[in-house]
């Protein structure tokens, strides 16, 4: 199999399929503004899939077409598949038609609610029919996540700086599929914890005495998840070991960010580890975050 993928800002979309069906060879279609995305999924995926990079217009329908028609010559429908989930809207209109004229599958993969849903369809005719959609295992890893966002030499595991970070990372062993603490992203910028559930990844900031009581953390937050590091699909969490019931204005710029503030006052100073309360509220909350099943 042969997987044409439109590549957009965000690499998961395109990254997913690929680690799932596992074609022998990718072309990804890019632009000068998603040149750097293509070039780290061809980091990722070399040398199991075989990738080329094809270079084309945004906005010129017809120069797109042209692009893409010429590494597809000599190949059989049957050997191909186009993923139509990135690129610009007229990427996607030209993929789409360069289909229909060989009469190849496409798919569309929705990766934004509680799961990673792939959407199959085939053509009867010259028109496109429906033909199922199927839920992605988990096939990415914490390390493909971070390599997909990022250029070396980053991501740098750096481990736990402080005790507070290293018992809420504990306390999420086996709750979530991964989890790693202390991760540097780049230089001045780090994270305390990265957490997987199946495809569905997030960053913590832990914070604790006066430091949990301010927007300190919000704002680290809202850096990691800038468009340039990790993007705006990765789900925010705050850990605090302080009440934030007087805090209103955090609440509400954390609401606001769409940022999960979880509150674990069991540790402190003279008890540094977390009720078993405190445990099981961390756990559940990070899971139904990654889960999509509640808005901050």
């Amino acid at each position: 199999m042969v997987i044409i993928s439109l590549i957009g800002e965000q690499p998961i979309p395109n990254l997913l399929p690929l680690r799932y069906l596992k074609p022998k060879r990718a072309i990804l279609v890019h632009t000068d503004r998603t040149k750097t995305v293509a070039g780290r999924l061809q980091r990722l995926l070399a040398p199991e899939i075989e990738v080329f990079l094809l270079h084309t217009d945004p906005y010129d329908i017809n120069k797109i077409q042209e692009d893409l028609e010429k590494p597809l010559a000599g190949l059989e429908r049957t050997e191909l598949a186009f993923n139509l989930t990135g690129g610009t809207k007229t990427m996607v209109m030209a993929a789409y038609e360069v289909a229909r004229n060989y009469g190849a599958p496409f798919f569309y993969l929705q990766s934004e609610g509680k799961s990673s849903v792939l959407y199959r369809y085939r053509f009867e005719g010259g028109e496109a029919r429906y033909e199922g959609k199927e839920t992605l295992p988990g096939v990415l890893t914490i390390e493909d996540y971070l390599k997909a966002h990022l250029d070396d030499p980053y991501p740098q595991i750096t481990g736990p700086r402080h005790t507070f970070e290293k018992v809420v990372g504990k306390a999420l062993e086996g709750a979530v599929d991964e989890v790693v603490v202390g991760v540097t992203l780049a230089p001045a910028l780090e994270v305390d914890i990265v957490v997987r559930l199946e495809n569905r990844v997030g960053v913590i900031q832990a914070k604790t005495g006066n430091k949990a009581r301010t927007k300190e953390g919000l704002d680290q937050l809202n850096a990691v998840c800038e468009q340039r590091y990790l993007g705006t699909y990765t789900h925010k969490i705050l850990v605090v070991n302080q009440r934030w019931t007087r805090l209103t204005n955090l609440r509400k710029l954390a609401k606001d960010w769409r940022i999960k503030v979880i509150e674990l006052p069991s540790f402190t100073d003279v008890t540094p580890y977390l009720s078993d309360e405190d445990q099981k509220l961390l756990r559940e909350q990070v899971k139904k975050v990654l889960r999509g099943e509640e808005d901050p």
